[in-house]
């Protein structure tokens, strides 16, 4: 473990999170939970919570989406054990799920929407990867990449404010917001440029407190020397960690070029906007990457 994450570890432990993975068919998941449990993570089975299940029927019952549903159909529906898990966190016996190593992405943003639900601070479910650099000195927020396909400006905004809270929740760093485009302060004129501006614009009035700036080309979003060439009177000069892309095309492209072409680091897709913790994992996740995910999952507990 390097030691961004060892440090976040120590933070997270004390938290005292309970967690479950439900996929515990994956050997790769059954080995994570091996590893941190030894590192000393409460992580709890399916099973662990048989004797509440009558709890469980009468906690899906007020849900919109099973209010209408006989008993068995209930019972079948729990019988699967990410749903079964998502119901334990949201009758609040856990504090987080971590899944996605079998199930897909929109299973897993299905069933948290129906059974965890939306905050209403958020309104929208949305996502991210935080992308580390080879030595991990590096850290950016890559924004939204799995969830939204075309964020109107208002959602773009609800993703900015919440990646760069849980930016700073993460890295301990001071986020500071970049809302992507193909323009740079005003080079272009596009619908798509309105949309961005208008975010901007929301976001400010919003967050007088965080550092933004848009519309703004990647490149001048991350690199000082190109920022001060472009964009003189820039308030992120190149130095923002928090990049928010107009649609879901330009976001998960983005985050598997700097993965495969830079040799960045993924973590993610990490959600964000539910009632409670639940991230998502690639498939093709590593055991690292569920102990990384189920970290960051622990350090959401209130305290």
């Amino acid at each position: 473990m390097n030691d961004f994450f060892n440090n976040l570890k120590n933070i997270a432990i004390k938290k005292k999170s309970k967690i479950i993975l439900p996929e515990i068919n994956d050997s790769r998941i059954n080995q994570a939970k091996k590893e941190l449990i030894k590192l000393g993570f409460i992580i709890h089975d399916v099973n662990d919570f048989n004797d509440y299940h009558s709890d469980f029927l009468n906690y899906l019952k007020n849900k919109k989406f099973a209010a209408n549903w006989p008993e068995i159909e209930l019972k079948k529906y729990l019988d699967i054990p990410l749903n079964k898990s998502l119901t334990i966190l949201g009758c609040g016996h856990i504090d987080a799920v971590v899944a996605g190593a079998v199930n897909s992405t929109s299973d897993i943003l299905r069933s948290s929407l129906r059974i965890v639900g939306i905050s209403d601070q958020s309104k929208w479910l949305s996502s991210f990867f935080l992308m580390f650099s080879k030595d991990y000195k590096k850290k950016l927020s890559f924004a939204d990449c799995a969830v939204i396909p075309e964020p109107t400006p208002h959602q773009l905004v609800s993703i900015a404010e919440n990646t760069a809270k849980m930016h700073e929740l993460i890295t301990r760093e001071e986020p500071k917001v970049a809302f992507l485009s193909f323009s740079t302060n005003g080079s272009a004129s596009h619908y798509r440029i309105d949309k961005v501006k208008e975010a901007t614009e929301i976001f400010i009035k919003k967050n007088p407190h965080i550092i933004c700036e848009g519309e703004v080309q990647f490149d001048a979003a991350i690199s000082s020397n190109i920022s001060l060439k472009k964009n003189p009177k820039s308030k992120l000069k190149g130095e923002a960690n928090v990049l928010i892309f107009p649609n879901l095309d330009a976001g998960n492209i983005s985050y598997k070029i700097a993965r495969e072409l830079a040799g960045y680091h993924a973590c993610g897709p990490l959600l964000m906007g539910l009632n409670k913790p639940v991230h998502d994992l690639s498939r093709s996740c590593s055991v690292n990457d569920i102990i990384n995910v189920a970290i960051i999952a622990a350090i959401q507990k209130s305290s």
